[in-house]
């Protein structure tokens, strides 16, 4: 299928549709790493509220960008911490919520006209999938709008076929706070409803940081909070 990623599993299979009229041979082309750079470090603190469960859970999200390629597109890795050391840059490989080691590979476009950005979707943050994955196409024209769908057959979360027709919405420039002072973002919103319930996101860009927040909801049931915290780039 063109303009789609499909994910299989024995009894799943998961269809996610990439931005239209971007392909995969196109990639490379328009090669543009001004934000996401190999070195580059990204970290985010995440929050996960779960009102049915009635529980509440914090950790931090390590963003790698590595200097490697895979499916023409960019690599980004994501490690889970409970905590970090004191002097950020002493950050290694293994994270302290898996003693393991396992960290997350997957891939990052970033070129003169989008940024497609996969998100985080292991140890707990596997919602994510069902989202639009932060996309931002420039030049940004606030108000436009655009759809994204997502598609599972024999999902585990309805054991059913399941399809997410996604309004996208450019909301609006504002202020957003990072560390000790105000950074203008681009917010865009997203919605869909289906038997199984309604999905909305929230996402928050600014030129020089990249993707800065994230606020994902499952039917007013679960929510997840991402936040840029810190960015660490090599000397």
């Amino acid at each position: 299928m063109k303009n789609a990623i499909i994910l299989l599993t024995m009894t799943t299979a998961i269809i996610l549709l990439v931005p239209k009229g971007v392909i995969a041979s196109d990639f490379s082309a328009f090669a543009h790493d001004t934000i996401y750079k190999p070195g580059n470090i990204f970290i985010f603190e995440a929050k996960v509220d779960s009102v049915s469960k009635n529980t509440q859970r914090s950790c931090f999200i390590v963003m790698r960008v590595l200097d490697k390629e895979m499916y023409h597109q960019g690599v980004i890795t994501y490690d889970y911490y409970d905590s970090f050391p004191d002097d950020l840059t002493a950050l290694d490989s293994t994270s302290s919520v898996n003693k393991d080691g396992f960290i997350e590979t997957t891939e990052i476009l970033e070129n003169s006209k989008l940024l497609w950005i996969h998100p985080p979707r292991t140890h707990g943050f596997g919602i994510t999938q069902y989202f639009p994955f932060p996309e931002i196409q420039n030049p940004v024209k606030i108000g436009k709008r655009y759809r994204r769908s997502f598609l599972s057959f024999n999902d585990p979360l309805c054991h059913c076929t399941l399809l997410l027709r996604y309004k996208m919405h450019y909301l609006s420039f504002s202020q957003w706070k990072y560390q000790n002072r105000l950074v203008e973002v681009c917010e865009q919103t997203g919605f869909a409803k289906s038997s199984k319930g309604e999905f909305s996101v929230t996402y928050r860009y600014n030129d020089e940081l990249g993707l800065v927040a994230a606020v994902y909801d499952f039917n007013h049931e679960v929510q997840i909070r991402l936040s840029l915290i810190d960015v660490i780039k090599p000397e």
